[in-house]
C-alpha cells in the first residue's frame, strides 16, 4: 500500500512554523477577548457597588474610611 510522497524536512519545518503562527494569532485573539470580558466584569461590579452605595445613603469617603479602618484591624 503506497503511503504517498514523503515530505522534506524543510516542508515539515515550514508547516510547523505556520501552525505555530496560527496558534499564536489564536492565543492573542483569545487573550484580547478575555481582557474584554474581564473589563466588562469589572464594570458590572463597579455598577453593583454604585447601586449599593446609593441605596445606603453613604458617601464614598465614608466607605473609604470604613475600609481603611477595617484594613487597619
Amino acid at each position: 500500500m503506497a503511503r504517498g510522497v514523503k515530505k522534506s524536512l524543510q516542508e515539515k519545518i515550514a508547516q510547523k512554523k505556520e501552525l505555530i503562527e496560527a496558534l499564536s494569532t489564536r492565543i492573542k485573539k483569545e487573550r484580547d477577548e478575555l481582557d474584554e470580558l474581564l473589563e466588562m466584569q469589572k464594570m458590572e461590579e463597579l455598577n453593583e457597588l454604585r447601586i449599593v452605595l446609593q441605596k445606603s445613603g453613604l458617601e464614598i469617603n465614608d466607605i473609604i474610611q470604613m475600609a481603611q479602618m477595617q484594613a487597619a484591624q
